[in-house]
């Protein structure tokens, strides 16, 4: 067995022993991070919304990607064989940023500003209907420890975030 086959095989492991047990399952897989819910759509945003709010954070816009799909499926030629026009029961993102972090990120360096504002989703799939997803992009930091630094700090805000609406 090679080096890589061992630490492939490490590695998954680790990934399985950390998954918490509960009514929410985290994942983190390549450019997000999310965790999973047995609830109620609309109280896992509200969830989401007062962990941002309870943070002394404003919410600046909420969007609407399930009526976006709905609303643009036949223009775009989406409609699947069943007539479906989006994967989603329901699926929406919440957009805020936080004053402090974003200065923090952008003095490392000014083109972290494309990290602001942050982005929460919250999804339902019709193929796994109860069953709500919450999570965000993950930032790459670059080699700048200042960076690396600012963007821990964010990434661990919006993991609280996503770990408080998903308990």
């Amino acid at each position: 067995m090679t080096i890589l086959h061992r630490i492939w095989i490490l590695l998954a492991l680790f990934a399985v022993l950390t998954v918490p047990l509960g009514p929410a399952v985290a994942m983190e897989k390549r450019g997000y991070k999310s965790a999973v819910k047995q609830a109620d759509f609309a109280e896992v945003l509200q969830d989401v919304k007062d962990a941002i709010v309870n943070r002394g954070l404003v919410i600046d816009y909420v969007g609407h990607v399930d009526t976006m799909l709905e609303r643009t499926s036949e223009t775009v030629g989406s409609v699947t064989e069943k007539g479906v026009k989006s994967p989603f029961i329901a699926a929406k993102y919440v957009q805020f940023c936080s004053a402090k972090l974003t200065h923090d990120a952008v003095s490392a360096n000014p083109y972290n500003i494309a990290v602001c504002p942050y982005v929460v989703f919250v999804f339902e799939e019709r193929s796994m209907p109860g069953q709500v997803v919450v999570g965000y992009r993950r930032f790459i930091p670059g080699p700048s420890k200042l960076t690396r630094k600012a963007f821990g700090k964010i990434d661990a805000l919006l993991s609280e975030i996503i770990a408080e609406a998903t308990e």
